[in-house]
This record gives structure tokens, C-alpha cells and sequence, in this order.
């Protein structure tokens, strides 16, 4: 009370200044917030801004080019392999994709399990 009465805190400053203290993990931690809270919430704000650009860029990089490319390009492996390609494949072709396809039926399933491991990571956020 003293700190807030002090700084005059805003309602938006004391509601952080509250979530910061909640995260505190040092009684030290506790002490600075007290005695310079809107220098905390600063420095909160700017950690936070940082993350979240470095998350976005991330994010993006993931998820808007990598697993797009990647989403279109198994989709269309699946519709030739469910419905054209195995019919008019010769002898050779055969030899030439073998390697190719045993490559990508192991490479598939490691993403998939990865995948299927970060999904759950996900959903217990």
C-alpha cells in the first residue's frame, strides 16, 4: 500500500505491479518492485515487447511458410497416391521411386510423431 500510495499508481499500474509480484522468485525481486514499481513495469513491458517480437517472427516463419508449404505439398501427395499413382507406374519407375518413397514414408513419420508430441505441448498451454 505504502508503494502504491507513494507512486500513485493507476489501477492498470497496480494490476501489474501485482502480477509482477506473483512472479517474483527471490524476496530481492519482491524489495526492487516495491521500491521502483513503475521502473519494474517498464522493464516487464519492454522483456514482454522483445518476446513477443521474437515469438512472432518465429511464428511466422513456422507456421506461414514451412508448414504451409509443407500442408500443400503432402496434400497433393496424397491425392496422387490414393487415386493415380500406382496404375501406370512401370518396372523402372518403380526402381527409381523405391528409395525415394521408403525416404519419405520415414521422414513422414518423424515429423508426424514430432508434430503429434508439440501438439500436445500446445494444448497443455
Amino acid at each position: 500500500m505504502e508503494a502504491i500510495r507513494r507512486e500513485a499508481l493507476s489501477g492498470a499500474e497496480l494490476a501489474g505491479v501485482v502480477d509482477l509480484w506473483l512472479g517474483c522468485a527471490e524476496r530481492r525481486q519482491q524489495e526492487y518492485l516495491l521500491r521502483h514499481p513503475r521502473e519494474a513495469l517498464s522493464q516487464a513491458n519492454r522483456t514482454l515487447r522483445r518476446c513477443t517480437i521474437h515469438a512472432s517472427v518465429k511464428t511466422e516463419t513456422v507456421s506461414g511458410k514451412r508448414v504451409g508449404l509443407l500442408l500443400d505439398v503432402l496434400g497433393r501427395m496424397e491425392v496422387w497416391l490414393a487415386h493415380q499413382g500406382r496404375t501406370g507406374l512401370t518396372p523402372d519407375d518403380r526402381v527409381i521411386l523405391l528409395p525415394r518413397f521408403q525416404r519419405l514414408a520415414r521422414d513422414a513419420g518423424s515429423v508426424a510423431a514430432l508434430s503429434q508430441d508439440f501438439v500436445g505441448e500446445l494444448e497443455q498451454r
